[in-house]
């Protein structure tokens, strides 16, 4: 790992905790929407179409209601069971930022959503009195802002032509193996986050 001078880092799975995909669908999508249907939308690219902001939070909110188990299901509702998936964000993994953030440039590239960013900002104001990842990040990536999510090369492309970054200084970090192809092929370092991000930067 020489000549790093840019992390790169997800954000849930890695910055922030989460359920596993399986828990969030048994604990709070399956009880509240029936799941033939919202398997139909995620293989009709719905959720990535929300995550690219190509869906509005009015029409994503419309569709979830017309696959709901309930006839009588509020928006509320809805963005408690959506937000369901997202945990806590420890204070020492902030802790371990800031001290890296006195070495490296650091960046935040996330797949996400608006209803979920609400959820996180407010969350954030009540645990830290701000938005911690404006203060930490140079620069934070979210996909529903940009049009573009991983692991689609174009991303990775878009933030290294935006911050002027060459790719042999990047190191990217991510829980899913899936989003670290494209940017090996660009010529960036990666790691997949399988574990705390401060077991696996101990040496940085």
């Amino acid at each position: 790992m020489q000549n790093i001078t840019t992390l790169i880092f997800d954000l849930g799975g890695v910055v922030i905790n989460l359920k596993t995909e399986q828990i969030w669908l048994q604990e709070n999508l399956a009880t509240n929407f029936h799941a033939e249907k919202l398997n139909t939308l995620r293989h009709q690219n719905f959720f990535n179409r929300f995550e690219t902001g190509e869906i509005s939070v009015s029409d994503f909110i419309r569709q979830l209601m017309s696959i709901s188990v309930s006839n009588i299901i509020t928006q509320e509702e809805i963005n408690k069971s959506w937000n369901g998936i997202l945990l806590d964000i420890p204070i020492y993994r902030i802790e371990l930022l800031k001290e890296l953030k006195q070495r490296y440039r650091l960046i935040l590239l996330s797949n996400t959503n608006h209803i979920h960013m609400d959820y996180i900002r407010i969350y954030m104001q009540q645990q830290f009195g701000e938005d911690i990842l404006d203060s930490i990040f140079h620069k934070c990536f979210y996909s529903q802002e940009i049009g573009l999510r991983k692991p689609d090369k174009e991303i990775y492309e878009y933030v290294l032509q935006q911050e002027n970054l060459q790719a042999e200084n990047c190191l990217f970090l991510d829980d899913k193996a899936e989003n670290l192809i494209e940017p090996q092929k660009l010529g960036i370092q990666t790691i997949l986050v399988d574990k705390d991000i401060t077991v696996l930067l101990n040496n940085f």
